[in-house]
């Protein structure tokens, strides 16, 4: 039996995967695979479990034509008909099968090779059965858009009559017409198969259960296990189809659908898991960081779907026909698209420009008339921000880059564009309606605003990304009056927010993005969102610290607010707690079970007390349906010990933080945390803490006002998605845990005293006031430094470079525009100075006479910045009239600070 399947070479643990599955199954079988881009110093022919084919080697009419034409996924599917015939040419060859990679084989496919005899082609439709209308994915509107028939698999046979004509017919189509193009009926190959069979009819339909499972007929079958392996509605099943499957992310099924919960059946669970690590047995993390090898033309530029369709639409119109992989073509490729399509006026709009403003809806509403008085306008927004659509700026402006002009912004270019100067305050996006903990941390932050004073505007972004496109376009000014954009939302969804919001919300105000990430790595897919931003906020130095290296931008850290809500009226009994001396953690299966590694915490307990001893462990999580493999080792871990209790029921926050402020030590022995929350609200509620020594808790936990406990670095591992394989976290030294946690059972009055400290702490640095504080004056640096930096953008061109130079030192102060009285600056000097120091309110006292000595040094800075300035800058009427803006509002900002400090000397009235 012959098989055969296509990939680019960042696909090669997947077609190792398939190869080996099949030589298991078929002993006496050969598995060819095709490999599009180029293979040398990838893969090594001799040592790979299949035999390697190239692409010139099919007999494609015009393979660089190809694969400039077609993006990735249409390449792989438009030469299949290729690969086919050529296998089905060679000399004993009566039957081939393309599997897709992704495919892994489990048990004998000679039913299929039969049928491949007998009828000459055989196809597995989509479904058998009707799909429920339940608004999932997929729905069957969409797998009408994919077509009738997977083409994951089809098998010819060489001897009947459908082969020849079907594959002649068929190639032809996929030469030009192998495209993801649903509005005009075509979806790559398979749309043109849905023809064929009304066009042979000899052709095969394979309904049985048992082939090509996979997420889009799951619902209609039942995967089983037995001693003999899997079963599919009774019957072996004969292959899976793991299409949107990623090892990265095993907790979900397929990225194309949300009507499975993959860990709420067990047998889907076990064959996915076993698939995972096979991807990675066989070099998956190595494989899919390869490039991909037709990304780019010969000179660099990457073809993406934009420049593809131009490259496209230029050989089809015969205005372009060069190869864009040889360096002459690709320089020739390069004037076409920089060529001037439209010429408002004096700004003309390139070929390339034109088609990113037709691809873009935002952009069609904010400039409608590039023809005309719009021009100059798009023009200057692709001068801002053209870099960030991947395109080249300089092929985007085109010839008026290569003039040398750049006009300004018409004035009339884009309605939607707004105010010049907008007011102050602070337009907040977040997942205002949604219970996840960046939705959580969005509100707190607007509580913190309204808490000083400052105006919000609250702009709820849908926490389903297929519903932000179609709710956050079209936003109006009214909606976003302020100047500064807080956008509560985490780097990977940051991209696709910033984009639905459009171009005119930042425009003419500061942005600033509060993210939360829990490693010391920060994954190199994300880093495009930092273009959306002028600075990122983080609610912990060791987020801050696993950021600053990469980010292009300012990071800043900010406080946020520790306030649960009031625990409910129950009692233990109530709640599911044992009586007596009990230890406590309350984890989310959700956030990664090894990083929250409860693994750790039962091994730790057992190491310090015997069964029946005296102390309990009680261990509350939710969602634990959704992981069944981790759960069951968390059973199977607890066994035997009844002193050791699992609550897994939801219930309300209140009842957890019951449970919270009733246990007597709280214990996190996590491998990182981002900020640590559940560890807060423990120590809010005065219970002493045993936690790792390691990530954001140690914001707020110090060995006076918790347990902390020794970790040593270890690499993370490929199981724990999305934190990258390779980065490092830590492993806490459990039998130092089990000593901490015998001391806190032996000596409960010295625990009670660790708790009462760590909550004196964490009410004082983390309650709301503090907060506001600290978040008004990041938003008062941030407005700060962007002053600066436009006075800085309009100072003539002869002004010094010391100029900036003093500028930024005076911002590494915390940044001010000097005033005619350096007196009227104590009050913001004082506030950036405690800021550096992250002081806490009990030491004022001492933190100010530290401040008087930096005081004088920040005076003499600002003399002599004052002499620089005013020899180097000749400032014009409206330049003044903005720096005489920013130096009163820098005179409240002085006089509100000098009260905050007068308050601050003041009793409070707080528990210590």
């Amino acid at each position: 039996m012959n098989i055969c399947t296509i990939i680019a070479r960042n696909y090669a643990a997947h077609a190792r995967v398939l190869a080996r599955s099949f030589a298991a199954t078929h002993p006496d079988g050969h598995c060819s695979v095709l490999v599009i881009d180029e293979p040398d110093g990838y893969l090594d022919p001799a040592t790979e479990p299949f035999e390697l084919i190239r692409l010139e080697e099919i007999g494609l009419p015009d393979a660089e034509r190809m694969a400039a034409f077609y993006s990735l996924l249409e390449l792989s599917t438009a030469v299949k008909p290729w690969l086919l015939r050529h296998l089905l040419d060679r000399d004993g060859v009566d039957t081939v099968t393309y599997l897709d990679p992704d495919i892994r084989v489990e048990d004998s496919l000679e039913e299929v090779d039969r049928r491949a005899r007998e009828h000459g082609a055989v196809l597995t439709p989509h479904l058998t059965a009707p799909l429920p209308r339940d608004g999932r994915k997929p729905s069957e509107a969409e797998i009408m858009v994919a077509g009738s028939f997977n083409l994951g698999f089809i098998a010819l046979g060489a001897d009947g009559e459908i082969a020849d004509p079907l594959l002649d017919w068929w190639s032809k189509r996929l030469e030009d017409e192998c495209l993801i193009d649903p509005v005009n009926g075509l979806f790559v190959d398979q749309r043109w198969i849905d023809l064929a069979p009304g066009m042979w009819p000899g052709m095969n339909v394979l309904r049985s259960p048992a082939y090509n499972v996979a997420y889009w007929n799951l619902p209609q079958r039942r995967l089983e296990i037995d001693n003999e392996g899997y079963r599919v509605d009774g019957e072996p099943l004969r292959f899976f189809h793991f299409s949107g499957y990623d090892p990265r992310r095993p907790e979900e099924l397929s990225k194309y659908q949300d009507r499975i919960a993959l860990r709420s059946d067990a047998a889907l669970s076990r064959i996915c898991d076993e698939y995972g690590e096979e991807l990675f047995d066989q070099g998956f993390e190595e494989a899919i960081a390869w490039s991909y090898g037709w990304s780019e033309a010969a000179d660099g530029m990457k073809l993406d779907q934009i420049v593809r369709e131009l490259y496209r639409e230029g050989v089809e119109s015969g205005r372009f026909t060069d190869n864009v992989f040889a360096g002459p073509g690709a320089a020739r490729f390069a004037e076409y698209l920089s060529a001037t399509v439209y010429n408002g006026g004096s700004a003309p709009v390139s070929r390339l420009a034109t088609a990113l403003w037709e691809s873009r809806p935002d952009l069609r509403k904010a400039y409608p008339d590039i023809e005309g008085e719009n021009a100059a306008g798009y023009l200057d927004w692709i001068r801002r921000f053209g870099g960030e659509t991947g395109l080249s700026t300089e092929l985007l402006l085109g010839e008026e880059r290569s003039n040398g002009s750049a006009p300004e912004p018409s004035g009339t270019s884009a309605p939607a564009k707004p105010p010049k100067n907008p007011t102050a305050g602070v337009n907040v996006v977040g997942y205002l309606s949604s219970e996840r903990g960046v939705g959580e941390a969005a509100r707190q932050v607007l509580a913190a605003l309204d808490t000083s004073r400052i105006p919000a505007a609250k702009i709820d972004a849908p926490a389903e990304p297929r519903e932000i496109a179609r709710v956050l376009p079209g936003l109006a000014a009214a909606e976003h009056p302020y100047d500064f954009n807080l956008l509560c939302v985490n780097a990977d969804m940051l991209p696709t927010i910033a984009a639905a919001l459009g171009p005119h919300f930042f425009e003419g105000r500061r942005s600033a993005g509060l993210w939360f990430w829990e490693v010391s790595t920060f994954p190199e897919q994300w880093h495009a969102a930092f273009r959306n931003l002028d600075e990122v906020w983080v609610a912990s130095e060791f987020v801050a610290d696993a950021l600053r290296p990469v980010a292009p931008i300012p990071v800043r850290t900010i406080r946020v607010p520790v306030t649960p809500l009031e625990p409910a009226n129950l009692s233990r009994a109530e709640l599911g707690m044992p009586e007596g001396f009990a230890f406590l953690f309350v984890f989310d299966y959700r956030s990664v079970f090894r990083r929250k590694n409860p693994l750790g915490l039962v091994e730790a307990f057992v190491k310090a007390f015997a069964p029946g001893e005296g102390p309990s462990l009680v261990i509350k999580s939710i969602f634990g349906d959704q992981f069944p493999r981790q759960r069951e080792q968390l059973a199977d871990a607890i066994a035997g010990r009844p002193d050791i209790h699992l609550i897994e029921d939801n219930v309300s926050a209140a009842a957890k933080n019951a449970m919270v402020a009733s246990c007597d030590c709280y214990v996190s022995l996590h491998r990182s945390e981002g900020f640590g929350l559940t560890m807060a609200e423990a120590m809010y509620f005065g219970k002493p803490v045993i936690a790792t020594a390691y990530s954001g808790n140690l914001d707020f936990m110090t060995p006076e006002n918790s347990f902390l406990v020794p970790s040593r670095p270890t690499r993370i591992g490929p199981d724990a998605n999305p934190y990258p394989a390779d980065g490092e976290w830590a492993e806490p030294d459990l039998d130092r845990v089990a000593e901490l946690m015998r001391d806190a059972f032996r000596d409960p009055a010295a625990s009670e005293e660790r708790g009462r400290r760590a909550a004196g702490d964490i009410r004082l640095t983390h309650s709301p006031e503090a907060a506001a504080a600290w978040i008004d004056a990041t938003i008062s640096e941030a407005r700060i430094a962007g002053a600066v930096g436009r006075l800085l953008d309009d100072r003539p061109s002869s002004s010094t470079s010391s100029v900036t130079n003093k500028l930024d030192h005076l911002l590494s102060f915390g940044g001010a525009i000097p005033d005619e009285e350096a007196g009227q600056m104590r009050g913001q000097a004082v506030r950036t100075y405690n800021r550096l120091l992250r002081p806490y309110a009990a030491y004022q006292h001492q933190v100010n006479e530290t401040t008087n000595q930096a005081l004088e040094e920040v005076r003499a800075e600002l003399k002599d910045l004052r002499v620089t300035l005013a020899d180097a800058l000749e400032m014009d009427v409206d330049t003044h009239g903005r720096l005489a803006g920013a130096e009163e509002r820098l005179r409240l900002l002085a006089a509100r600070e000098a009260q905050r400090s007068q308050n601050l000397d003041e009793p409070s009235g707080q528990e210590d």
